[in-house]
């Protein structure tokens, strides 16, 4: 999960240039968005937020301004999501995990400071135990009704599972 996003704008900038696919008056706009938008650290965060709340306060629809840190942990769980699903559709087991000591996992690794780990994923085939194995039971969960919701939060979701 990259913490210093603003030292690739001008790397994606280059792809989105070369690749044609933008309209002009999008790639003018590209840079000035994406660095306000990516603004690093408490100071960027808060004038982003007054600025977007002002802005809103006209009627107009504005993102919600978050740390970068939160933007780039969301980033990466779509990632890892994606990730998931492929490696399942291609006969691999999946686990998520958090919870581990990332500053070892960093060293370990080799990743720079300017990285993250907000999670990792274990990847291979799925343990077939033999007969004489017992298989542990589920942890519980809670039922979909009480995370999952309809119209609006806390309304019932209608569902046929």
């Amino acid at each position: 999960s990259d913490l210093e996003l603003n030292d690739r704008i001008d790397r994606i900038g280059e792809l989105e240039r070369d690749s044609q696919v933008r309209d002009p008056n999008y790639m003018n706009v590209l840079p000035i968005a994406t660095r306000f938008l990516t603004g690093e650290g408490h100071l960027a965060t808060a004038l982003k937020q007054a600025a977007t709340a002002a802005l809103s306060s006209l009627q107009q629809p504005m993102p919600t301004i978050e740390p970068v840190q939160a933007w780039s942990y969301k980033n990466t769980a779509l990632m890892a999501q994606t990730y998931v699903l492929a490696a399942t559709s291609h006969g691999l087991a999946t686990c998520i995990m958090e919870g581990f000591d990332g500053r070892r996992a960093k060293e370990i690794l080799q990743i720079p400071d300017r990285y993250e780990i907000p999670m990792m994923v274990a990847t291979g085939y799925e343990y077939e135990a033999d007969d004489e194995t017992t298989v542990p039971p589920m942890t519980p969960r809670l039922d979909l009704e009480e995370v999952v919701f309809g119209e609006t939060f806390g309304a019932p979701w209608k569902h046929d599972l």
